[in-house]
């Protein structure tokens, strides 16, 4: 069996029929965080919804855990907009999130594994930023994710906040999750352990990337 939980093949993904990204190819292994690097209007983001099972692509081929995406589970996803649940208490937005979760992990797992444990009798509106985006993943975790792609998820956060999501992130893929995240930000693409550079349509990994992202 593939080690890698990712496989991608000579994909091509784009909206109304247009192509936004052409023939890109890469594989994500298992506890891997891999950043797919790019400007706004690269294509990262619709090359990371097309992984993810959100769109159909117009060629190519994607495997997660040998599966097509459109037909498997256990995949979570955090988006740039996130989540509001005013009025509720941390507690009270993971337990209205069960409700909704076929078989999920219980709140105090979740909590505990974003490092929200202490904050969940804090209500939703004095969250930070930071715990915020840490109460997202905690959500995306929720139907006992192994795969979690991750659109901007530090833009609009603070250093402090940033590093705070980063280092979420990271254990994450210590204890096997696999991340495909998407950013504009160099310094959170040299925090993964691979970089896909999104330039042009084009997906340029391996050595090429480093020198393009070292430039």
């Amino acid at each position: 069996m593939s080690r890698n939980v990712i496989e991608v093949r000579d994909l091509t993904a784009g909206r109304g029929g247009a192509d936004a990204v052409r023939g890109a190819s890469f594989t994500v292994p298992r506890g891997t965080v891999y950043a797919l690097l790019g400007r706004y209007g690269s294509g990262k983001t619709t090359l990371l919804e097309t992984v993810a099972g959100d769109r159909r692509p117009l060629a190519g081929t994607v495997r997660v855990a040998g599966i097509d995406p459109y037909a498997r589970g256990g995949a979570g996803g955090v988006w740039r907009e996130g989540g509001l649940f005013p009025g509720l208490t941390v507690a009270e937005v993971v337990e209205t999130w069960r409700r909704w979760t076929l078989d999920p992990l219980g709140a105090d797992e979740v909590l505990d594994r974003v490092g929200l444990s202490g904050l969940s009798g804090t209500p939703f509106e004095r969250l930070g930023p930071g715990a915020r985006r840490r109460l997202d993943l905690a959500l995306a975790l929720m139907g006992r994710s192994d795969v979690l792609f991750l659109d901007e998820p530090t833009t609009g956060l603070t250093g402090g906040d940033a590093r705070q999501v980063r280092t979420t992130v990271r254990e994450l893929a210590h204890g096997g999750t696999t991340v495909l995240l998407a950013t504009c930000d160099p310094q959170e693409a040299r925090g993964a352990d691979r970089v896909g550079v999104l330039d042009a349509g084009r997906l340029i990994t391996g050595d090429d990337s480093v020198r393009l992202r070292a430039a």
